[in-house]
């Protein structure tokens, strides 16, 4: 049935013999090993098992520090583990080491547990099958084999950060990338620790804006049992798992100050505690940190801690948005193409020359996430004209943020003319709406005319002021509701108001909540 290899790590003579027997009647090649020693002494040797069943209980090194080690040595390693029976913490620890899968030894007389086992081999077949076809992929598109090697750092404009990366990545020296969200940090930083000598060790990433500041403190640092309410097990916090490797430190611009004073602490003195213990966990890792924000007013303003700053900024890459290397958006567009049709098992049909240009002229305000999601629409849906229409309405909502900016903003930054390897010219974009003007007030009530603001003592100003105020209020609620599709914080925002004052001149102004009341 399959010539699928798979290697039994389990000190149980008897059994590794039956699950053998069992493995090749159904097809598998297998080899055995009576401990994890032996069996990563075996891929030293250069042993390739497509799957390793590696039991959890077993003298010496057990199944768990043996993933441990697997992990590092092999990070795309399928491993499945097998246990006597069915422990909750045991498993939790397994699936965050990596392991593909936790079955129960078979050997029941019913023979569930020789179904579980072999669809939990399937499985890891599976997934190292798809592994290999992303590999393939990316191989097609330019990139290196383990897909660390970005596709787009090719252009013009990111050669001087491809030139950065080969000069910092051999050395532990602190790095700060800077850009845009959505140009590609990420895999830059990936790439930095691709070519250093912690490529054999964990690459973890954290999202500091992802959580609160308090399960922000728990996921970098861990915790142990009962250091706060619901900490029922100790936790092993990021840096602890990142040991020897490189963790990434994302958004970091968003990170509480109590936890920026925690992370300078780190840095200096390469060592941290845990929640709720006393015990000094000492800690060799490489710090990569990233944002989009702006940290020098955020020292300004007392925000971010100077110190940690010029820690961090030891090394600062800037990463150049999308609209800068549109010579890039051809391999991106190839790339996702090839990607999204094996995951969505979709045809990888090219886009004509009119989506092609579409997609040149578009600022990608986005940079290359917003590029990814546009060609995973394009696959799943199969229609270029959906695709367009979505592409005149982003560009014409920006045009329309443009004109409508407030006297005191800063211009928007014009885009500067790109050559693009396709033959036909780029089509422009079309001409910005006028700008929007607070509406004349309105005109008096019919019938008395001003008389309606009088009484037996004359005109009453204050109520003909106060009317023609709410009417003009009205019109630009309206006009600016309309322009965020009723977003009402968006709304608020640009009108310069706070949310609950909108809400109540909505009320006021006999303005519905919802667009269709």
């Amino acid at each position: 049935m399959s010539s699928a290899t798979l290697a039994i790590v389990d000190d149980d003579q008897p059994f590794g013999e039956y699950l053998q027997t069992m493995l090749r009647s159904r097809g598998y090649e297998t080899l055995a090993y009576q401990s994890g020693d032996a069996l990563l002494a075996g891929l030293r040797e250069g042993a390739l098992p497509d799957v390793i069943l590696l039991d959890v209980s077993m003298p010496g090194l057990d199944g768990l520090e043996t993933l441990r080690q697997i992990r590092l040595a092999h990070p795309a390693a399928q491993v499945v583990m097998l246990s006597g029976g069915q422990t909750p913490a045991t498993i939790v620890e397994a699936v965050r080491l990596g392991a593909t899968d936790y079955v129960v030894k078979p050997g029941d007389p019913d023979g569930v547990g020789e179904v579980a086992l072999e669809a939990a081999i399937r499985n890891a077949l599976e997934r190292l099958s798809l592994t290999s076809e992303v590999q393939r992929l990316r191989t097609q598109v330019g990139q290196d084999p383990d897909g660390a090697q970005p596709c787009w750092s090719s252009g013009k404009a990111m050669q001087p950060v491809m030139t950065m990366v080969d000069r910092v990545a051999d050395n532990d020296i602190s790095v700060l990338l800077r850009g845009e969200s959505g140009v590609g940090k990420e895999v830059i930083a990936r790439e930095i620790h691709r070519r250093s000598p912690r490529r054999a060790a964990p690459f973890v990433k954290v999202n500091c804006a992802a959580l609160p500041a308090d399960l922000l403190e728990s996921e970098l640092f861990g915790h142990e049992r009962g250091a706060f309410t619901g900490a029922a097990s100790t936790r092993v916090g990021k840096f602890e798992f990142a040991q020897h490797g490189t963790i990434m430190l994302d958004e970091i611009g968003e990170m509480p100050q109590a936890l920026q004073a925690k992370i300078l602490h780190v840095l200096q003195d390469r060592e941290f505690t845990k929640l709720g213990s006393n015990r000094t966990v000492e800690v060799d890792v490489r710090v990569i940190a990233a944002t989009n924000r702006d940290l020098e007013l955020m020292m300004r303003q007392g925000t971010f801690r100077e110190d940690l700053y010029y820690r961090l900024q030891v090394i600062e890459v800037h990463v150049p948005p999308l609209r800068e290397r549109r010579e890039e958006i051809p391999q991106l567009i190839e790339f996702f193409l090839l990607k999204f049709s094996s995951v969505y098992h979709r045809p990888a049909t090219r886009p004509s020359l009119v989506l092609q240009e579409a997609l040149l002229s578009y600022e990608w305000p986005g940079n290359i996430r917003e590029l990814e999601n546009i060609m995973k629409r394009l696959v799943v849906l199969q229609d270029e004209t959906l695709i367009l229409a979505e592409l005149g309405r982003l560009r014409t909502a920006r045009a329309n943020a443009e004109a409508e900016q407030p006297p005191h903003a800063a211009p928007a930054r014009q885009p500067q003319p790109q050559t693009v390897p396709y033959s036909r010219p780029v089509a422009a974009a079309p001409p910005p709406p006028p700008a929007f003007s607070i509406p004349a007030p309105p005109p008096v009530p019919a019938g008395d005319g001003i008389g309606a603001f009088m009484g037996a003592d004359g005109v009453n100003l204050q109520e003909l002021a106060r009317t023609a105020a709410m009417g003009a209020e009205k019109e630009a609620i309206q006009h600016a509701l309309e322009r965020f599709r009723w977003n009402r914080r968006k709304t608020a925002e640009y009108l310069q108001v706070s949310y609950k004052t909108l809400l109540n001149k909505m009320k006021e102004c006999g303005i519905s909540e919802s667009p269709n009341a």
